[in-house]
């Protein structure tokens, strides 16, 4: 995809703390219900988990984004700018989403669907995406996914 210099300043300048932007987001989430919630902090990435109660007879949903942290270097403020940065980039996405939820654009499970979590009978959890999109890439290499062609091909000429 075309990178666009609108998309790539965005945010660049932000001054507030990823610690506020943090807070921001348990507040969102409180504003939702949603209090089942953990940041998960490692030094090339953070993730955010939570549990979404959709319908009171539904079992929960388990959401996980997982946002890499590019810079790897010994300076502490190129690392907390880029803090700052992506925390205010998920703020602004997870309000995206819930705005897109709460008109009707959209449902929560296709919203979020790429971050849901799955488990297996071990215990061993992933998330949709990091499950289906090496399927996904590879389906798309060969042009073909279950019996569906994913590109377009060459048009077939009827038989005569």
């Amino acid at each position: 995809m075309k990178k666009t210099n609108w998309a790539n300043k965005a945010y660049k300048g932000t001054k507030v703390n990823w610690a506020k932007s943090q807070a921001a987001i348990y507040k969102l989430l409180g504003d939702l219900n949603i209090y089942e919630i953990r940041f998960t902090n490692l030094k090339n990435k953070f993730a955010l988990e939570f549990l979404v109660q959709i319908e009171e007879d539904q079992k929960p949903r388990g959401v996980r984004i997982v946002v890499p942290v590019k810079y790897q270097g010994e300076d502490d403020e190129k690392r907390k700018k880029e803090l700052n940065i992506i925390h205010r980039v998920l703020l602004n996405h997870l309000k995206a989403k819930f705005v897109a939820v709460q008109s009707g654009l959209t449902e929560f499970e296709e919203e979020f669907m790429a971050h849901l979590i799955i488990t297996d009978g071990k215990g061993n959890s992933k998330t949709i995406g990091e499950m289906m999109l090496p399927q996904y890439k590879e389906a798309i290499e060969e042009g073909k996914i279950q019996g569906f062609e994913l590109l377009p091909g060459p048009e077939k000429e009827e038989d005569e």
